[in-house]
């Protein structure tokens, strides 16, 4: 049988499940990307480089097992509909993904396979387990974190996921041409992608920093994450590498048990999202907690762009913002805290930061991504209630208390010590260079507090 296997987000050997399947039962096998133009979109995001960098590691990683690596341009249905037609492949063999764009994408590919008289195989390797797979008792999607994450222990307790080995390749099917893979410049910031330096990531961490990873995860300026969000977004490792090796250290080190199942708690999260995703498809365009559709957002473009460029006038902020701009990361604190200033002090719609960060991240995962600004904007699924309102203030006083943080980004505080420098109005001639805060936090908190209330309200009245 002769078996094409499309990746997408699943950009590694090793315990992927699209090429186990492929593989089975195949005499000959080629694993397809397809560069769909939209998903490639500016070459110069660091998301797309990334992706670029990591199928080059791919190909270099299947030839060393006498496989290859067929990459064509174009839309995903016609290119696949044409590789069925000129190598009579009859099979095509992909994981699943969440969301509309991606189902419709599947569809029409489903679709254009169907006409050819290839059949079609799906598995599941984006996550460990799917929507369906975690309910609650009534048989519904969890819409709370806290009891999804107890259901989904107790389905990996039960049947747990581990690693599974990298399958044997058959030959490739001959006489397949290849797309070259478009070059990029090399961007100072960007982890390095492919399979092999995920799995140096997530060994380094386990070894070096999972054991203080719960008391430290929250301090920007530590280097105390996993940083594997990329890999994970684009499947360079996959969720159960990483949470198998995180449980197993938790039952044989005692000293890195709370730090490996608290990190194991933010992968969890991880699934969470996709599953709302899932369940709940209209999130990509509106609130999960609809009500709050009619929250009344500023159309403040000038405030937008402050906020893009790092120069709010709020110094953790405008950290965060910058190292985002250069690096294409952000810590998740710094996230949070961006994220609530946008939507609460600033009061745009979340829409347009959930747009930007997806467009600047390394890691922008639909699923992730939108899960964490509904949560900032107080508008998802077990977010956070919208009169708790971050203080950007104080969260840079408690989370970065020696300033080192702000004082890396926003080097034109630096002649500010210590935890003054998350006050610089209050020494202007020290920070000269630096604008004035944009907005008053405290009088914008209470038109937040106000404005929500009126849109519960009016939900109710409707």
């Amino acid at each position: 049988m002769r078996t094409l296997a499309w990746l997408r987000a699943d950009l590694r050997v090793r315990d992927n499940r699209t090429l186990s399947r492929a593989c089975a039962g195949a005499q000959e096998m080629t694993p397809v990307f397809v560069l769909d133009p939209r998903l490639l979109g500016d070459r110069e995001l660091p998301r797309v480089r990334f992706l670029l960098e990591g199928l080059r590691a791919l190909r270099r990683d299947l030839e060393s097992r006498g496989s290859s690596l067929l990459v064509r341009h174009g839309q995903p249905h016609r290119v696949l509909r044409e590789l069925v037609a000129e190598t009579g492949a009859e099979r095509v063999v992909w994981s699943r993904e969440a969301g509309p764009w991606a189902s419709r994408r599947d569809e029409r590919v489903r679709i254009a396979l169907d006409k050819e008289g290839a059949r079609v195989q799906t598995v599941k390797d984006r996550v460990i387990f799917e929507s369906g797979e975690v309910l609650n008792g009534e048989g519904r999607p969890y819409a709370v974190y806290t009891p999804y994450r107890n259901a989904w222990l107790r389905r990996w307790e039960e049947a747990p996921e581990y690693e599974e080995r990298a399958p044997r390749f058959p030959p490739p099917i001959p006489g397949c041409r290849s797309d070259e893979l478009p070059t990029v410049s090399v961007r100072a910031g960007l982890p390095p992608a492919g399979e092999a330096a995920a799995r140096r990531r997530l060994f380094r961490f386990l070894d070096r920093s999972v054991a203080r990873y719960a008391e430290d995860r929250d301090y920007p300026a530590l280097d105390a994450t996993s940083r594997l969000s990329a890999h994970l977004r684009f499947g360079m490792i996959s969720a159960r590498t990483c949470i198998g090796a995180a449980l197993d250290l938790a039952e044989t080190e005692p000293g890195a048990a709370a730090g490996a199942r608290k990190w194991v708690d933010e992968l969890i999260w991880r699934e969470f999202y996709h599953a709302v995703l899932a369940a709940h498809p209209h999130v990509t365009r509106r609130a999960w907690r609809r009500e709050f559709d009619a929250v009344r957002w500023e159309q403040d473009d000038a405030g937008f762009a402050a906020w893009c460029e790092g120069r709010t006038g709020y110094p953790i902020v405008d950290a965060g913002m910058r190292q985002l701009r250069e690096t294409g990361w952000m810590h998740n604190r710094a996230r949070m805290i961006a994220a609530s200033f946008l939507s609460k002090d600033l009061l745009i719609d979340w829409r347009r930061g959930e747009r930007f960060f997806f467009e600047s991240l390394v890691d922008g995962d639909p699923a992730s991504n939108n899960g964490g600004w509904q949560w900032a904007a107080s508008t998802g699924a077990d977010a956070q209630p919208f009169f708790r309102i971050f203080n950007p203030t104080s969260q840079a006083e408690k989370f970065d208390p020696d300033g080192e943080y702000v004082r890396r980004w926003v080097p034109e505080l630096s002649r500010i010590a210590g935890v003054a420098i998350h006050r610089p109005w209050d020494a202007p001639l020290l920070a000269p260079e630096y604008p004035a805060p944009i907005v008053d936090h405290a009088e914008r908190r209470e038109e937040a507090l106000r404005r929500y209330r009126a849109a519960r309200q009016g939900s109710r009245d409707g």
